[in-house]
């Protein structure tokens, strides 16, 4: 049976769109946006922080954006992480 990979999106900010193709190497590459030379890559966690720095070495790369989609969850208390109980938002009214 296969298991599911947790993965994390990056966004990658590029100096011209003719190395695109290139990130195909790093990871899955979802999007490419024409008008705003960007492109959004599904990477592995495990793998995300060497990939970032594989990438910050590629001379067309400008700029790389981090998903905090998992850190959103962990914050509002989505994830079921019991670790980070003392730092979810509570949304009950507690004033009656």
């Amino acid at each position: 049976m296969l298991d599911m990979q947790s993965r994390t999106s990056l966004v990658v900010y590029v100096a011209s769109l003719r190395q695109v193709r290139q990130l195909k190497r790093y990871g899955h590459l979802v999007y490419v946006s024409k008008r705003m030379r960007y492109a959004v890559l599904y990477v592995n966690v495990e793998t995300a922080k060497a990939t970032i720095n594989k990438l910050k070495q590629l001379r067309f790369v400008k700029r790389i954006i981090e998903s905090p989609h998992a850190q959103l969850m962990d914050l509002l208390g989505l994830s079921g992480n019991a670790e980070h109980q003392a730092e979810q938002v509570s949304f009950d009214s507690e004033e009656k």
